[in-house]
C-alpha cells in the first residue's frame, strides 16, 4: 500500500507545525488544518488514513467533529487520535480510547509516532 496520510488538526500552528515534521520526518504525508471547517473539507477533499485532533478549536470541540467524521469516514473516525493540554474526565478519556486515543499536551514526538504506528498497524 502507498504512504499514509494524515491530518492534525489544531489552532495552536506551533503544534501542528511541530507534528506535521514529525509525521512527514516518518515517512508519511501529513497535511494541516487550524479548525474543524478547514479540517471537514480536507476530509472531503482527500483521503486520510489517520487525523489527530485537538479537543478544544475555536468553532467546533474535537467530539463535535469527531462525530461529523464518524459519518463522512467511518473508518477514519476509527482512527482518530485526540491530543489536548486540558485536564480530561474520566467519561471524556473513555470517549478518547473508543475512538482511537489520547495523547496529552505537550506530548512526545516519539510517543506520537508510535501511537500513529500502532493505529495504522506499522
Amino acid at each position: 500500500m502507498g504512504t499514509k496520510r494524515i491530518l492534525v488538526v489544531d489552532d495552536e500552528q506551533p503544534i501542528r507545525h511541530v507534528a506535521e515534521q514529525a509525521i512527514t520526518g516518518h515517512g508519511w504525508e501529513a497535511d494541516t488544518a487550524a479548525n474543524s471547517a478547514e479540517a471537514l473539507q480536507l476530509i472531503r477533499d482527500n483521503l486520510y488514513d489517520a487525523i489527530v485532533v485537538d479537543f478544544s478549536l475555536p468553532d467546533m470541540d474535537g467530539v463535535a467533529l469527531h462525530s461529523e467524521i464518524r459519518r463522512m469516514d467511518n473508518e477514519l473516525a476509527e482512527h482518530t487520535l485526540f491530543i489536548s493540554g486540558l485536564d480530561q474526565s474520566n467519561r471524556q478519556l473513555r470517549y478518547y480510547t473508543d475512538a482511537g486515543g489520547f495523547l496529552p499536551k505537550p506530548f512526545d514526538i516519539d510517543e506520537l509516532i508510535g501511537r500513529l504506528r500502532d493505529m495504522l498497524n506499522e
